[in-house]
C-alpha cells in the first residue's frame, strides 16, 4: 500500500515541479519581452541601461588593472570586447526581440496552468506588427514567413 501512495506522490511532485519551471521560465520570457517593447518605445533607456553596464565592467577592470591582477594590454583588449558588445546590443532591434521573447514565452514553456504563456500569447500579434512596422520603415521587404 506505501509503493502506490508513494508513487502518486512523487508523480504529483514531479508534475508540479514541472509547471512550476515551465511558469518561471514563461515569466522571465515575458519580463525580457515586455522590457523590450519598452526600450522599442524609448530607446534613450536601452542605450542608458547598456552605457551603464558597461561603465560597471570598465570599473572592474580597473580595479583589476590597479590591484596587478591584470595587464595593461589584455585589460586594453577586454574593454574592447565589451564596447564592442554594448554596441551590438544597441544594434538590434527592439521590436524583433520582443517579438521572440513573447513566442518564446507563449509557445515554448505554455502549460494550462502557466498565466504569463497567455499573457505573451495576448501581445504576440501586436508585438508581430511593431516588428513588420520597423522594418517597412527601414524599406526592408518582409514576407509573412518571415516573421512567424
Amino acid at each position: 500500500m506505501k509503493r502506490p501512495a508513494l508513487a502518486a506522490c512523487a508523480a504529483i511532485l514531479f508534475f508540479a515541479a514541472a509547471a512550476a519551471d515551465l511558469g518561471l521560465r514563461s515569466r522571465a520570457a515575458l519580463h525580457e519581452a515586455r522590457r523590450q517593447d519598452l526600450w522599442q518605445a524609448s530607446p534613450r533607456l536601452k542605450t542608458e541601461y547598456y552605457n551603464g553596464l558597461l561603465e560597471k565592467e570598465l570599473a572592474r577592470l580597473d580595479k583589476g588593472l590597479a590591484a596587478g591582477r591584470t595587464g595593461k594590454e589584455k585589460a586594453g583588449q577586454q574593454a574592447a570586447l565589451l564596447k564592442a558588445e554594448r554596441d551590438f546590443r544597441l544594434a538590434e532591434s527592439p521590436a524583433r526581440l520582443a517579438w521572440l521573447w513573447y513566442r518564446t514565452a507563449a509557445g515554448k514553456f505554455d502549460s494550462p496552468l502557466n498565466p504569463w504563456a497567455a499573457q505573451a500569447r495576448a501581445r504576440l500579434p501586436a508585438a508581430r506588427e511593431a516588428w513588420r512596422a520597423e522594418l517597412a520603415k527601414q524599406n526592408l521587404k518582409a514576407e509573412d514567413w518571415m516573421t512567424e
